[in-house]
């Protein structure tokens, strides 16, 4: 073995060096893999803040799915590169590293370049929870310059359920050295009793569907907030659920996550998907991210299937629990995402049942402004902000990246 190649495996492995490279031009990056037992591992990269470094804000992304790669972040909306067709790296001016330092975890255990053990999938949000919190644990050993460091978690979609279950673990836990300021959720799917309704109505007011559709599955999804009130099995939620949402969605057969896009293959985005997939299967760029043999899916079908049963829980309980933490909690929705739209966000934040509840439905929208532009519209009281993108999907950072680095930005250094 040569010499050089010793040492980028001894670099690796300790995984505490920062790594520049040819291939990632330009950044200070950190990849690595943090066991969760002896046959299951978190993939993880971290890459350094391009302004200062030792005390701008750790900010923890997680995608969603369940079992979509947090690599999707990193390569299609906020990370500091772009793959282009011919899959290389492209620098993105509007990173989140910009004033932060940015770490990309695939999780649970079995997503994207993560690795699970035979009957070791996660199948509960505790669980998931639970292996965070060792994962920052043993993060923080090896990488003690982030030690009392403010730190935050964001995150999209299906994140909606895994951050309020995280930090709402870390907050009772209370071990973890980190000085944990505050979370947000970009189009999340949070609470379901009120997100699943507001299919019909965000669909016919996007003009997706006609009155008469509008009427039939108006009266569907009420009875499938209902089945999911009173906690029916799965079973039952998904017969009540799923054929109105699939009546909807194959009416125009639009794109779910932006309905004034383009829809490429069945998830909309697979063109994107698989320039991350021929990139991440490149032996030079699994050398270097220490993942020699992997494959990298853009999502799981196990990690899904695992978590299946609790797609219509709501993250709600643990989220109260970090907001009476009195940590910052953003909740921020493009306009034009239907598969967790704004209407559904609306609804569950001015639901949610805390201290101030009455005063959040009363706050009034304010303005976002952008360079002279309004870019949005946010309410607030308190610690507690729901904040609507204009022409956004479901990925915000991928469709206004400028509008998305500011959001984070004001969100972490205000």
């Amino acid at each position: 073995m040569q010499v050089k190649q010793i040492l980028l495996i001894t670099l690796l492995v300790c995984s505490s060096f920062a790594l520049k490279n040819p291939i990632f031009l330009n950044e200070t990056f950190y990849p690595g893999l943090i066991k969760t037992n002896k046959d299951s591992d978190l993939f993880y990269i971290l890459f350094e803040s391009r302004t200062n470094p030792s005390s701008d804000p750790l900010v923890l992304w997680l995608n969603g799915g369940p079992g979509c790669s947090s690599l999707l972040g990193l390569f299609e909306e906020l990370g500091p590169y772009k793959i282009t067709d011919n899959i290389t790296l492209t620098s993105n001016p509007y990173s989140w590293n910009t004033n932060a330092n940015v770490i990309f975890v695939d999780q649970p255990v079995g997503t994207g370049l993560s690795k699970v053990g035979q009957n070791d999938l996660d199948k509960s949000e505790v669980k998931i929870a639970k292996d965070m919190h060792h994962f920052l644990t043993k993060f923080l050993e090896r990488y003690p310059q982030f030690v009392g460091r403010d730190f935050y978690i964001a995150g999209e979609s299906y994140a909606g359920q895994y951050i309020p279950a995280i930090s709402s673990y870390l907050v009772n836990t209370g071990d973890i050295q980190l000085n944990f300021v505050g979370v947000a959720i970009g189009n999340g799917w949070v609470d379901p009793y009120y997100q699943q309704p507001a299919y019909a109505l965000y669909a016919y007011q996007a003009g997706l569907i006609d009155q008469a559709t509008y009427n039939t599955t108006a009266q569907q999804l009420d009875v499938c907030s209902y089945i999911i009130k009173v906690r029916a099995p799965y079973k039952f939620q998904s017969e009540a659920c799923d054929p109105p949402f699939g009546t909807i969605v194959g009416n125009n057969n639009f794109n779910v996550y932006n309905y004034k896009a383009p829809c490429i293959g069945s998830g909309c985005y697979d063109d994107q998907d698989l320039r991350i997939q021929k990139f991440l299967s490149r032996a030079d760029v699994q050398e270097i991210l220490g993942v020699q043999g992997r494959t990298w899916n853009a999502c799981v079908d196990n990690v899904y299937n695992a978590l299946q049963n609790l797609q219509n829980r709501s993250s709600t309980k643990d989220l109260l629990n970090v907001i009476d933490a009195k940590l910052k909690v953003l909740i921020y929705s493009g306009n034009l995402d239907f598969m967790c739209n704004y209407i559904g966000g609306e609804q569950w934040t001015n639901n949610l049942d805390w201290q101030y509840k009455s005063q959040f439905q009363a706050a009034q929208y304010q303005p976002v402004l952008l360079n002279g532009k309004e870019v949005g519209k946010i309410k607030s009281f308190s610690n507690f902000s729901f904040y609507i993108v204009y022409n956004a999907g479901h990925m915000v950072p991928m469709d206004q990246p400028e509008v998305a680095l500011s959001l984070i930005n004001n969100f972490i250094h205000q």
